[in-house]
């Protein structure tokens, strides 16, 4: 086998500059440029035989350089991509950050949205998992969507605008998130696929625009919800959304509680609606609290 020290030696040798003779004669850098960067690839892939992954990582980024300034841009795009995977598996996740971002650069500048949705979508994921950069999976999360809705990719716009929404909501922006599962919802009317959703994507308005202690915007809700989809009247989240409007417009934390209660049993609340419902109901807690 190979040693990656030599291959990174004649690399770092190939990927100098030309000068003297061959600088003088108009020889062009490009060729030099391809072969440090296939050099720094076959390097890279030892090291990640060795599952010395940020090496590998670190060695992906020379090579995609080399590349650059070969002006294969493709080829860097890719050797970018390797290394963000070397990075995201070798638990190095700014540094995967920061080589798929340049990889999404190129693909954008390229033309290939729909592949940068796909790339973009995972960065926002490594953002808020690993990261915990609420803001910047926000951003990148709708970045996804926006471009997966200029390809008409509606129901995976739909998946990117819903993550970003419910980080919204979690961190107080309630508003945005509500314009965000706006956008959901117009995707979703008509569609045969996503109108089963429907029902959650109101409840989910109507949860935010009562955190955000609005109640007009959240009772218009309701109403634009039963002109938009005829079964939700009938449902159990219409119910829900109606009588926590009802326990806000009272005041009465115990009614909302009351009703919570009953919805659970028969539909599991998840994080997200339990996190958004305690918050209306302390809501509600303290405003009787400065009326006392």
């Amino acid at each position: 086998m190979a040693d990656p020290q030599l291959l990174i030696q004649k690399a770092q040798k190939k990927a100098q500059p030309s000068s003297g003779f061959f600088k003088l004669f108009g020889a062009s850098d490009s060729y030099r440029y391809e072969e440090a960067a296939d050099l720094y690839v076959e390097a890279a892939n030892l090291y990640k035989l060795r599952r010395e992954l940020e090496t590998a990582g670190d060695l992906f980024l020379e090579a995609a350089a080399c590349q650059s300034k070969a002006q294969s841009d493709d080829e860097a795009g890719n050797t970018f991509v390797e290394a963000f995977k070397a990075f995201k598996a070798g638990s190095s996740p700014t540094k995967a950050c920061n080589a798929l971002n340049k990889a999404i650069d190129i693909f954008t500048r390229r033309g290939q949205f729909r592949r940068g949705a796909n790339f973009k979508f995972e960065l926002a994921e490594i953002l808020e998992a690993d990261l915990r950069d609420y803001p910047g999976a926000i951003s990148a999360y709708e970045v996804a969507a926006d471009w997966y809705s200029q390809d008409q990719a509606l129901a995976l716009a739909n998946k990117a605008y819903l993550k970003c929404a419910d980080i919204q909501a979690l961190e107080g922006r309630y508003i945005e998130a509500c314009d965000v599962y706006r956008k959901v919802i117009a995707n979703s009317v008509g569609n045969r696929l996503s109108q089963w959703s429907l029902k959650d994507y109101f409840l989910k308005t109507a949860l935010c625009y009562l955190a955000a202690d609005d109640q007009v915007a959240a009772q218009k809700t309701l109403t634009e919800a039963q002109e938009q989809d005829s079964n939700f009247a009938g449902s159990r989240e219409y119910e829900l959304a109606n009588a926590l409007l009802e326990a806000c417009a009272e005041g009465d934390p115990e009614k909302l509680s009351a009703k919570v209660y009953e919805f659970d049993r028969f539909s599991k609340l998840d994080k997200w609606k339990t996190t958004i419902l305690l918050k209306i109901k302390d809501s509600i807690a303290s405003a009787e609290d400065d009326l006392l």
